[in-house]
């Protein structure tokens, strides 16, 4: 049953990544804020850091970080 659950659960996260589409002139927007505003930190790690201090950075930047983690960084 649990497994079940979590297959289900699994199928309909991949279905809505796949769902997901960037708008061209959004693409690249967070990559470009990251490599200027935190060099030498890869786009997930400057993701990652915009989201342990969500205050220190504007609603833009926070909202970009956020869809990269969802959508772009892997989880191991």
């Amino acid at each position: 049953m649990c497994i079940s659950f979590l297959t289900e659960l699994q199928s309909k996260v991949m279905a809505k990544k796949a769902d997901t589409e960037i708008k061209k002139a959004n693409e690249g927007k967070f990559t470009d804020w990251a490599k200027k505003n935190m060099p030498g930190k890869s786009v997930c790690a400057a993701a990652s850091a915009v989201m342990r201090r969500k205050n220190k950075y504007k609603p833009n930047v926070v909202k970009m970080a956020n869809f990269a983690k969802n959508f772009g960084c892997s989880k191991n």
